[in-house]
């Protein structure tokens, strides 16, 4: 598929742009900020931000191929110790860096749009991993909903936090949030689960019907959904309730994302029991498809539109659920999932290159031509 290139005006759009987060967290004001910034003194200055943000990445890809070396996709079995515990320094590593590139690139004066991109396009797999090192550590089983809840709260939450950048110009994160107290916890969860075993995840804590995995599978999803409610809470409080219908419309591509692996597990289990890694794979590269466009529309200040690419996904998508033999079914869907990968590399690359060369910005070097505001 052919990615079209930006228009001059988009491009020009980006030197006025300006990246505004409002994070109200205790634990990121009153500990994490105020010694980030003295870590962030030791660092070499002609350290790149955007190589911290590349190694922030590494890190939840080394845990997820230690998770995937340990059980592969069954949700069932439980990680070596040795594993939970990586999953959990890794996370907690991830975070560190992750606040660290912001803080190096404003000493190196290197802010710029292509870094806010990079920033945040290196979330979005990190959320998929996440999910994958989630759902393992949490033992939420093959079969059933709680094997997807985690891929649900985490991209659900993501997506909703981009599109309220999107809709209102700025991030808020609240008093407690997901991305500050909850990668504290479940850091801390991984390496307690590390050192003490995950036999007390499959304890019920009511008769036959909760697992202590399942609840904690619960609060994810549930973590989720309140980021869509704060989304329009916040968008209530600053533009009225008449912006409601547009918010609804402005996600109707995102919907399937949601709904592909919740048809599989309620319509054909046995399908999805056997296959859900191509399901989730699938899923998964759509939300980054998605989530990564609707980036570029707010650096470049453009209005979300119907992208053709995305359509013919979702088109596609729908039309899988009406094969019926499995085989021409799996095949379909290795189709679509290389479609996607095929698509994504040369949307990254293309866009990566072009936002570059227009700001005259180098990527893994210190350059300090361009700077933007952050608020």
């Amino acid at each position: 598929m052919c990615v079209s290139p930006l228009s001059l005006e988009k491009l020009e759009n980006m030197k006025k742009f300006q990246y505004k987060t409002t994070d109200e967290s205790l634990l990121y004001n009153k500990c994490m900020s105020p010694c980030l910034n003295k870590v962030v003194n030791i660092l070499p200055y002609k350290l790149a931000p955007n190589l911290i943000t590349l190694f922030s990445l590494c890190c939840n890809i080394i845990a997820a191929l230690y998770t995937y070396n340990d059980v592969g996709f069954d949700f069932e079995k439980k990680l070596k110790h040795k594993t939970c515990i990586i999953i959990g320094l890794t996370q907690f590593l991830y975070q560190i860096l992750d606040n660290l590139d912001g803080k190096q690139a404003r000493r190196t004066g290197t802010s710029s749009p292509f870094g806010m991109l990079l920033d945040h396009g290196c979330d979005i797999f990190t959320n998929l991993l996440s999910a994958f090192n989630m759902t393992h550590i949490l033992l939420l089983g093959n079969k059933n909903y709680w094997s997807f809840s985690c891929f649900f709260g985490l991209t659900l939450g993501f997506y909703s936090m981009t599109y309220e950048e999107y809709k209102l110009g700025e991030m808020f994160f609240p008093i407690i949030n997901a991305t500050d107290e909850g990668n504290v916890m479940f850091s801390s969860a991984c390496v307690l689960l590390g050192i003490f075993g995950q036999n007390i995840l499959n304890h019920y804590l009511f008769k036959n019907y909760l697992t202590v995995g399942q609840a904690g599978g619960l609060f994810v999803t549930f973590g989720g959904i309140l980021c869509v409610y704060n989304l329009f809470l916040h968008t209530y409080k600053k533009l009225g309730i008449r912006h409601f219908p547009k918010i609804i419309f402005d996600w109707i591509y995102f919907y399937i994302v949601l709904i592909f692996p919740i048809f599989y597990i309620y319509k054909d289990n046995l399908f999805y029991i056997h296959n859900k890694w191509i399901i989730i794979l699938v899923s998964g590269f759509l939300f980054a498809r998605q989530t990564m466009d609707l980036q570029i529309k707010i650096v470049t200040m453009d209005k979300l539109k119907v992208n053709f690419f995305v359509f013919l996904m979702n088109i596609l998508i729908i039309f899988s659920f009406f094969i019926e033999r499995d085989k021409y079914k799996l095949f379909f869907l290795y189709v679509i999932c290389t479609m996607e990968i095929s698509e994504l590399i040369m949307f990254i690359i293309l866009r990566a290159r072009e936002i570059t060369n227009f700001l005259g910005i180098k990527i893994f070097t210190i350059n300090p031509r361009m700077e933007i505001n952050v608020i």
